[in-house]
């Protein structure tokens, strides 16, 4: 009877642990369902050229401008691999001075695998080269997340500040898709003032066109649709632009002016239907869909095929680079031909694809791409951060931060080089941690100081750090300033700017509710500096950037800000999980 008893007590214990091992993979499932879990991936052996030969690509394509090719190239690589040495004859680019500014330097001690694969077969190379933060944009506005190649500013424009308060002008509603309400992380707006030429051939209503002085606000929502408005009177400015599920990130508008608009999903399903997932480009002219790149990209090897972080466009050589979260870097020669005496533009995208793996993972990006000359940025939620020759599409350095980096690295060129600062969320540890912010040398890797911040765990909405820097500018020309979310309790946050030169803290200001929301810096004509910062209870803060003393707190009623502001003029846009999207003036 014993023996019975106790055969009975060990089938319920293995029952019971069971069920504990089952419960425990499906909360990290539910807990990894924005960027699904990063495997060990097994490569084959290294210097070995695979060519892959591909014939129906079904379900993958969308018309004649898929991403799609017929021949793919792959090249094996390892950390050994890709040291160049400056004047090594095995460089392309070598004493090329007008494509390649800096030598490539060994990769620091991080075991390191990656990949190109071209649609015609040969290998890669390419003379992308983007300037100073100043010269990205030809077209006056805030045409990506954060401004430019930098990352470093979402303000555009001029304004005197007197009464030092905030006014709301407009306010418009929006929908939602399944649970996913309003405007979510990371939504920026984009804010652009046309060209009257190109302002006359767009699709825009017919009050619009022949508008003076008329600038355009273009927001993706969470609504699976992308807005239109006018600045001044927040009347929609044409039809919407749908796509099959929630835009969780940011949309692009071509910085050269041209009609084009690009924007990515976040979210694979409807009403618990799987639905197409991945990247897009429209036509602004005729609002027609010009290239769809599936996120569920074969050649990925990661499954989630989300895009919350934003491409940049080299308009020189016409190319698109293209984060994703399925962990491929795609470069996107685009062959546009826009006619602007006729009204008329096209595309014919040839694509190809970088991916890599560090400690024998691979990791999604949903930051945006930041560059500097030949050079880009990006960091995964491994937490690697990579620098990437963008010319050779090899890895010129990587480091290991604590956790998974989501927000979008600022980069800053100082003393002839180019630094980046970057930081990390409490994610992965699954337990409260530091969010770490650092310093970098964006040419060579090497840490110049961190700051450590205690933040809180919380497995749905995390904490540490989601937003990306103010990289002060005029008055505040030494501070980066953080904003770290769940710091002592899961509903408040801290401010902290932090002297450029030693990291040592300048300001610290607590608040009182955590914000995902990026703040922004402006300037005014003065050149006194403020602070524009949304939080996750509908409250727009007006902040001295000097001292972080709040100067006037204006409260929308709309919800959380999980998205950013972007600001043209006096006019601050942001839009909310509530469902709105306002415009407020800063008086």
């Amino acid at each position: 009877m014993k023996n019975k008893n106790f055969k009975i007590l060990i089938s319920l214990i293995i029952a019971f642990l069971t069920l504990v091992f089952i419960h425990e993979i499906n909360v990290k499932n539910i807990h990894n369902i924005h960027e699904e879990n990063t495997p060990d991936v097994g490569l084959p052996s290294d210097d070995v050229l695979f060519v892959f030969s591909s014939g129906d690509n079904s379900g993958d394509s969308s018309g004649d401008n898929s991403s799609d090719d017929s021949e793919y190239t792959f090249e094996n690589k390892s950390s050994d691999d890709f040291s160049v040495k400056s004047g090594d004859s095995s460089d392309p680019n070598s004493g090329d001075e007008s494509v390649k500014e800096q030598p490539s330097i060994v990769v620091p001690e991080l075991p390191h695998t990656y990949q190109i694969q071209t649609s015609n077969g040969t290998s890669y190379l390419n003379d992308l080269y983007l300037d100073s933060s100043d010269t990205y944009n030809q077209v006056d506005g805030v045409t990506t997340f954060r401004g430019n190649n930098y990352r470093d500013s979402a303000f555009f424009g001029s304004l005197d500040v007197t009464e030092k308060t905030l006014t709301k002008v407009w306010t418009n509603t929006i929908g939602q898709t399944d649970n996913w309400t309003g405007v979510g992380w990371n939504g920026q707006p984009a804010i652009i003032k046309w060209d009257s030429e190109t302002q006359k051939q767009m699709n825009l209503y017919d009050e619009f066109k022949e508008k003076e002085n008329f600038v355009e606000v273009i927001y993706g929502a969470l609504d699976s649709k992308v807005h239109f408005y006018d600045l001044e009177t927040g009347s929609p400015t044409r039809n919407t632009i749908s796509v099959p599920s929630s835009i969780k990130g940011s949309v692009t508008i071509d910085p050269r002016g041209y009609p084009l608009l690009y924007v990515g999903q976040g979210i694979n399903e409807v009403s618990g239907e799987s639905v197409q997932m991945g990247y897009y480009i429209f036509s602004l002219i005729t609002g027609e869909e010009l290239l769809f790149i599936n996120g569920r990209d074969k050649y990925a090897y990661l499954g989630w095929g989300a895009f919350d972080g934003n491409p940049l466009i080299d308009s020189k050589n016409d190319t698109l680079m293209l984060p994703g979260e399925n962990g491929l870097i795609y470069i996107v020669k685009l062959n546009t031909n826009y006619d602007k005496v006729n009204g008329t533009i096209s595309i014919s995208p040839d694509i190809t694809r970088y991916r890599s793996t560090t400690n024998g993972k691979a990791g999604g990006i949903e930051n945006s791409l930041a560059a500097y000359k030949n050079y880009g940025y990006f960091a995964n939620n491994n937490g690697i951060i990579q620098c990437l020759d963008l010319n050779t599409l090899t890895p010129v350095w990587n480091f290991q931060m604590e956790d998974d980096c989501d927000a979008t690295l600022g980069l800053e060129e100082e003393n002839n080089t180019i630094m980046l600062y970057a930081a990390c969320e409490v994610d992965r540890r699954h337990t409260a941690s530091p969010a770490v912010v650092r310093k970098i040398n964006g040419l060579t890797g090497e840490v110049l100081w961190e700051y450590s911040c205690e933040c809180l765990y919380d497995s749905n909405v995390n904490g540490g750090v989601l937003s990306s820097p103010i990289i002060g500018k005029k008055d505040i020309s030494n501070m980066v300033i953080f904003n770290f979310s769940k710091v002592t309790s899961y509903y408040n946050g801290k401010m902290v700017a932090l002297d450029k030169s030693s990291g040592n803290v300048i300001w610290e200001k607590n608040l009182d509710k955590y914000s995902w929301s990026s703040p922004v810096a402006i300037y005014s004509n003065s050149g006194k500096s403020y602070i524009i910062f949304g939080n996750s209870i509908g409250h727009i803060l007006l902040i001295d950037a000097l001292t972080g003393e709040t100067l006037y707190t204006l409260n929308t009623g709309g919800g959380n800000m999980e998205g950013s502001p972007a600001i043209y003029d006096n006019k601050i846009i942001i839009g909310t999980r509530g469902k709105k999207i306002y415009c407020i003036e800063i008086k």
